[in-house]
């Protein structure tokens, strides 16, 4: 017996029964997450003077090497934390397929729509998943984020941001939104975290809710940080739940899959859980909204969705999408300009009254544009900052965010022109969530957040293995940050490529594959066939074609053998990417002078390293 048919009979077992392989991944996932909870004890040289030990980063003096220790631990972890992450996510697909309920095949690739069904179907199917499963599944996404509230380690001090905000409202009676904290320096929190300068970007709940967490906790450090990560954690807690019932009403069975997706990320659990960001709120809010168009209380989803705009002003166009799907339901024009109005009235009044306490004219969104016009990592900013060697910094900036704004624009009308039901609906609003951070001039790794939970209730072929891609990529967001001696110059194209490459050349080959000519589709579907024989048994049927072939194959099982690929197959296509990858990166190092520097200098070196 060959190694390779080996694997397929080790698959094959683990298929009829994937709770082995659940419970081993959720045990080294929560290895490594306790590992990256416990690790800041152990860096030297560290600040511990406010809160020991949960202000553990690395002081201006730390040593190179020491960085790079323990960088490299940080990113070994990471990697392991992915595999295993992907492992339990192949684990609950292959349970799904074997009840024949595959959630990683939903009917819309098929041509096929299917409609939320109602409270009453539950799925309680006998087979391989049980209450017990359920119930790990959930045991271990509670414990994860249980050590991401005990965790030291801050990759991001927004949440003293956050702190700072409540603050000023809450104690110093004035508007967050207009006033800095420059304005308060006898502050305990005056010096912890960034954007001292900066008003609050956020909307009237972000303050509201943050004036009521700093009011409870006091001027206490620790009960602050405690009482906001607290909050956000079990507001994520919300999230998992809210995910649970919304996909188990999408389709029976789904709800796993979209639980490990986003329960067990260790993208959202380090860097958006840990570090208490407000986009869970947000999250929150859009999927209670979802929910409540599921039980048809229409006006309450807009309710929910405007309070999500209200957290952040990037959900405003989802609210527009689910008013027009909501429009569009209704019979007859006068419901419709019925529901219209009343969805506008709305939202409307909930919007003036909550800010009628901060309204300070135009000035009140001051910060908010202001700090959207700062170049920070993103492809757009790279585009435009090559444009400027060619054309005036202004005109570029007006050409790239015009024509980025215009494709955006032309996105959300397609969508409220075309949207028919719950799936459009969350589809469009994971294309708004994760397009939006292509087209900003400023991105942080958490805005990703959003997309990711959307993404988890519509596992799809292409914004699924983006979101995935995205996942693992944006980890290493700050690799080429701290400490590290190259300028900001050579940083950012780096960080744009290590951050929105993956994805992008992802998404690319997916659509090249979808789109090529006739010749390029039988390329695709030798491919994707999965193992020789069962190319030849759906080719030797007469009359179907490729793409037909390859539908049959999937939709009787043969799915499963994609895993089983040929070694020439895999040669070709990592052949096809390494050159895709190749690509991008060669235009961003020849339009920058210190990174063609950088690059003549490894290559004299390893011309060196040759000779020697």
């Amino acid at each position: 017996m060959t190694a390779q048919q080996k694997i397929k009979d080790l698959w094959r077992v683990q298929s009829a029964n994937p709770l082995p392989t659940l419970l081993l991944s959720g045990s080294v996932c929560l290895l490594g997450f306790t590992l990256f909870a416990l690790v800041a004890f152990f860096i030297p040289n560290t600040d511990r003077s406010f809160f020991p030990p949960y202000l553990a980063l690395p002081e201006s003096g730390f040593e190179l090497s020491n960085y790079y220790i323990l960088y490299g631990v940080i990113c070994l972890n990471a990697l392991i934390l992915f595999g295993f992450y992907l492992l339990a996510l192949r684990a609950v697909g292959a349970g799904n397929s074997a009840d024949s309920e595959s959630a990683g095949d939903p009917a819309e690739e098929r041509g096929e729509q299917e409609n939320p069904t109602d409270d009453s179907v539950e799925n309680r199917r006998p087979g391989i998943w049980s209450d017990r499963t359920n119930r790990i599944i959930f045991a271990f996404s509670v414990v994860f984020h249980l050590l991401m509230f005990i965790t030291p380690f801050l990759l991001s001090t927004d949440v003293f941001d956050y702190i700072r905000h409540g603050r000023i409202f809450a104690f110093y009676g004035e508007n967050p939104l207009v006033v800095p904290a420059t304005y308060f320096p006898q502050d305990p929190f005056f010096s912890l975290g960034g954007w001292v300068g900066t008003g609050s970007v956020y909307g009237s709940l972000h303050v509201y809710i943050t004036a009521l967490l700093a009011r409870i906790a006091g001027d206490g450090v620790a009960a602050n940080l405690l009482l906001f990560r607290g909050f956000f954690i079990s507001l994520n807690l919300v999230n998992l739940v809210l995910i649970w019932k919304i996909a188990s009403r999408i389709k029976p069975g789904l709800e796993r899959k979209a639980l490990v997706f986003y329960g067990w990320n260790p993208f959202i659990l380090t860097l958006v859980v840990a570090n208490a960001h407000n986009d869970i709120l947000m999250l929150a809010l859009v999927l209670a909204g979802l929910l409540c168009y599921l039980d048809k209380r229409y006006l309450i989803g807009v309710f929910f969705f405007t309070l999500a705009t209200l957290v952040k002003f990037v959900t405003l166009p989802m609210l527009l999408v689910y008013v027009a799907l909501v429009i569009r339901k209704q019979r007859g024009r006068g419901k419709q300009i019925a529901v219209a109005a009343s969805s506008l009235a709305l939202a409307v009044v909930v919007t003036t009254l909550s800010y009628l306490p901060l309204w300070v004219g135009r000035d009140t969104f001051l910060y908010l544009f202001t700090i959207g016009q700062k170049t920070n990592n993103t492809i757009s900013a790279l585009i435009r900052d090559t444009a400027a060697g060619h054309l005036q910094l202004s005109v570029s900036n007006i050409i790239v965010q015009g024509t980025l704004a215009a494709i955006l624009v032309a996105y959300l009308v397609w969508h409220l022109i075309g949207v028919k039901d719950f799936n459009g609906l969350v589809s469009a609003s994971v294309g708004l969530a994760l397009l939006t951070p292509l087209a900003l001039f400023w991105f942080q790794p958490w805005y990703l957040t959003l997309g990711l939970g959307l993404v988890a209730l519509r596992p799809w072929r292409y914004m699924y293995i983006a979101a995935l891609a995205f996942s693992f990529s944006v980890m290493f967001f700050d690799s080429f940050w701290w400490h590290t001696p190259v300028s900001m110059e050579i940083q950012k194209p780096l960080r744009v490529l290590v951050v929105f490459g993956p994805p992008v050349v992802l998404l690319a080959i997916l659509k090249a594959r979808e789109a090529g000519p006739e010749a390029w589709r039988w390329l695709v579907n030798w491919s994707l066939a999965g193992s020789a024989q069962s190319l030849s048994d759906g080719s030797s049927r007469p009359g179907l074609n490729a793409g037909q072939v390859n539908l049959q194959n999937r939709d009787s099982g043969a799915a499963a053998s994609v895993a089983d690929p040929s070694p020439v197959r895999l040669v070709v296509e990592i052949a096809v990417l390494l050159v895709a990858a190749a690509v991008p990166m060669a235009a961003v190092i020849s339009t920058s002078p210190q990174l063609k520097s950088l690059a003549s200098l490894i290559a004299v070196k390893f011309k060196l390293l040759v000779n020697v």
